[in-house]
């Protein structure tokens, strides 16, 4: 599609759940977008459910105001637990895209993703869907097959073209979707060069978080509640018995009160420090010894792929997406770390010893990830979402 004349530049509806979305997955893709020459709209919820603070949204709007995107506040819900939240988020973006004639719309998030595609098909609007990971894997509980496989085999009918981030949900997709194309991108696209000589400053890092400068950190990044198994790395830390040892998680969420009176009634308290959202991530990475991954579920997790591009080894659940980032159990120098099953505690255990103890298999890892790291980065799919962006718009009637 050839660049259009900025005075008739055709609509194109982003629509995501959250603002955190917008900002940890798509900017990229806006300035793609607008690049490609349309006018962008994003309809997301600013007010709650975002896993980063109040100040970086407002950050965020004022840089989707630089970026001249048209901006609604969409009141979606990130469950299905209120059927009048579902309804009012599904009569919103109705009464949006009658208001806008939109070329076609992008969306995402399992919510969001299914009200988006529903007024999608009433309006006859042509639709991308990005699968930032199906509830449904090998693996998963049957009630995630239950309930929501059907639905997304349902909305496939109404889906022109669906991203899926990662090679098993790429697999089961083309599989059991026959109607909507199938495309695969190496995750989002992550700015690997923003993770490279960032100076440690350990004295300060130390001195702001209260560690030890000789402490081994073990560092998680998420949001803080149940699905991302955070109590998993507090019970193996009280296991190994290594006094010495720190854990430091970077994430907000409702879980905040139950991880600490869990790390009290362990005895480790002293030692896990639960910062909140920070700013500074690659800094962070950097003063980090070792990367512990613990999700239940995950489609393609940013937050190990930043800990693989700051070059740490990691130790992550045996899950998809971290499968296909960290190598198999005993791939020794040829894997970016070790993987361990989600509720094993004596799993995880181990392999912490094993990294921690093993400075040369750790650094070993390291260097491989930092490698790996470079698949995945924004160059890589940046390049393949554009080629995505350029035949939704080549089959689209502007006239």
């Amino acid at each position: 599609m050839n660049r259009m004349n900025k005075q008739c530049r055709p609509n194109v509806l982003l629509a995501v759940s959250v603002a955190s979305m917008i900002d940890q997955f798509n900017l990229p893709n806006i300035r793609l977008l607008r690049e490609l020459g349309y006018t962008v709209h994003v309809a997301c919820n600013f007010r709650q459910g975002n896993t980063c603070d109040a100040k970086r949204v407002r950050r965020l709007k004022h840089v989707l105001d630089q970026m001249e995107v048209v901006s609604h506040q969409w009141d979606c819900p990130r469950d299905l637990s209120s059927i009048f939240d579902c309804s009012r988020a599904f009569s919103q973006l109705w009464d949006l895209t009658g208001r806008y004639r939109f070329a076609w719309m992008h969306c995402q998030s399992p919510i969001g993703g299914a009200l988006a595609r529903a007024a999608a098909h009433g309006r006859g609007i042509r639709v991308v869907y990005t699968a930032h990971g199906f509830h449904f894997y090998k693996g998963a509980p049957f009630k995630n097959w239950l309930l929501y496989y059907p639905v997304e085999k349902l909305l496939s009918y109404w889906t022109d073209m669906l991203v899926t981030v990662n090679r098993e949900d790429y697999r089961l997709a083309v599989r059991r979707f026959s109607k909507a194309k199938i495309c695969y991108t190496p995750g989002i696209g992550i700015d690997t060069a923003r993770f490279y000589g960032v100076p440690p400053k350990r004295d300060l890092f130390c001195k702001k978080f209260a560690i030890p400068k000789d402490a081994p950190l073990l560092l998680s990044v998420g949001e803080l509640n149940k699905g991302k198994n955070h109590k998993m790395v507090l019970d193996a830390l009280a296991a190994i018995r290594r006094s010495n040892v720190y854990y430091m998680v970077c994430g907000q969420g409702e879980q905040y009160g139950a991880l600490m009176e869990h790390a009290k009634k362990l005895g480790i308290m002293g030692r896990v420090r639960l910062v909140g959202y920070q700013e500074d991530m690659p800094w962070i990475y950097r003063n980090a010894d070792l990367f512990v991954f613990p999700s239940v579920r995950e489609g393609m997790p940013v937050a190990l792929l930043e800990a693989m591009a700051a070059g740490l080894a990691c130790a992550a659940s045996d899950i998809r997406g971290n499968r296909e980032l960290i190598g198999p159990p005993g791939a020794g120098e040829k894997a970016g770390g070790m993987l361990f099953a989600p509720e094993s505690v004596c799993q995880l255990a181990a392999v912490l010893l094993r990294l921690l103890d093993h400075c040369a298999f750790r650094n070993a890892c390291g260097k491989y990830n930092r490698k790996k790291a470079l698949y995945y980065s924004r160059a890589v799919v940046e390049k393949q979402m554009r080629g995505i962006y350029k035949e939704m718009g080549s089959c689209v009637d502007y006239g």
